[in-house]
C-alpha cells in the first residue's frame, strides 16, 4: 500500500469515518479501480458511511420522537387492501412541503381505518428526513398539561412543557378529540395550537370526528366556544386525508 493511500485511510479513520476508510482500501485494491470515474470512486468510498450515518441519525430522532409503532412505512400509504385514500393529496404530503409552509395535516376515518398507522408512518419518515418531532396521545398530552396547570407549585413546569410541545418542528397527535375536556383542558390545547400556528410549525393529527363536530366533541363546556372555534380554524389550515374502508 502506497504512502498516500495509507495517509488517506488514516485521515478518514481519524475523522471517525472508519467505514469509509475500510471501503477506501478495498476500492483502491480492486481490479475495477481503473474503470471508475472520479465521481464513481467517491460514491464507492462514501456510500456505506453515509447510509450508516443516516441510520444512526434516524434512530436518534425516533427515540426522541417517542414514536411507538416504528414498523409503519410510508410505502403502504396508498389505496390498497380494502383502504382507500385521496392518493394525490397523500403524495403531496409525502413531499413534506407542508413543513416549510407551516400547514397542518388532518387524517380522518372511522375506528379501524388505519389513522394511527398513517400518522406513525409519517412520523417515521419525518425522523428520517431529520425533523425534530414528537408523537403523543391526545389524552396523555392534555392530562399532562392540565396536571401541571392546576398546580400552583408547577406553573413554571407547565410553561416549560407548553413551550417544549410548541417548538417541536412537527407535533404528531394520535386520537385527537377522542375525549371531552373542561375549560382548563381546552385552554391548554388552545394555547398550544395558537403558539404553534404563530411559529409556523405544523401539527399532524388523526381523528374520527369531522371538524364540524368539534364544537361538541372537544368539550361540552359553553365557556369554551371561542377557544374551540380558534382551535378548529387553525388546525384545519392545511391538508386533509380521508381514509375509507371498502
Amino acid at each position: 500500500m502506497s504512502e498516500i493511500i495509507r495517509d488517506v485511510a488514516e485521515m478518514l479513520d481519524d475523522l471517525g469515518m472508519t467505514t469509509a476508510a475500510i471501503r477506501w482500501k478495498q476500492v483502491i485494491e480492486s481490479p475495477d479501480l481503473s474503470s471508475y470515474t472520479f465521481e464513481q470512486l467517491m460514491r464507492e468510498v462514501f456510500t456505506e458511511q453515509y447510509i450508516e450515518a443516516i441510520n444512526k441519525r434516524t434512530k436518534g430522532n425516533l427515540n426522541n420522537s417517542k414514536l411507538t409503532n416504528k414498523s409503519a412505512k410510508i410505502e403502504n400509504l396508498k389505496s390498497q387492501n380494502g383502504r382507500r385514500y385521496n392518493d394525490e393529496t397523500v403524495k403531496q404530503i409525502l413531499r413534506f412541503g407542508f413543513v416549510s409552509s407551516g400547514l397542518n395535516v388532518g387524517i380522518y376515518g372511522k375506528t379501524g381505518a388505519g389513522k394511527s398507522y398513517f400518522t406513525s408512518a409519517l412520523c417515521y419518515e419525518a425522523c428520517y428526513q431529520n425533523y425534530r418531532c414528537r408523537y403523543v396521545d391526545y389524552c396523555d398530552l392534555l392530562d399532562e398539561l392540565i396536571s401541571l396547570a392546576n398546580d400552583n407549585d408547577k406553573l413554571k413546569k407547565y410553561t416549560k412543557k407548553l413551550r417544549q410541545y410548541s417548538r417541536f418542528r412537527i407535533l404528531f397527535i394520535d386520537d385527537f378529540c377522542i375525549s371531552r375536556y373542561s375549560e382548563q383542558g381546552i385552554k391548554c390545547l388552545y394555547h398550544l395550537i395558537k403558539t404553534r400556528d404563530e411559529l409556523g410549525f405544523p401539527t399532524v393529527f388523526n381523528s374520527q370526528h369531522d371538524p364540524s363536530e368539534w364544537g361538541k366533541t372537544l368539550s361540552d363546556d359553553p365557556e369554551c366556544y371561542g377557544m374551540l372555534d380558534g382551535i378548529r380554524r387553525r388546525l384545519t389550515k392545511g391538508f386533509t386525508v380521508q381514509i375509507v374502508l371498502e
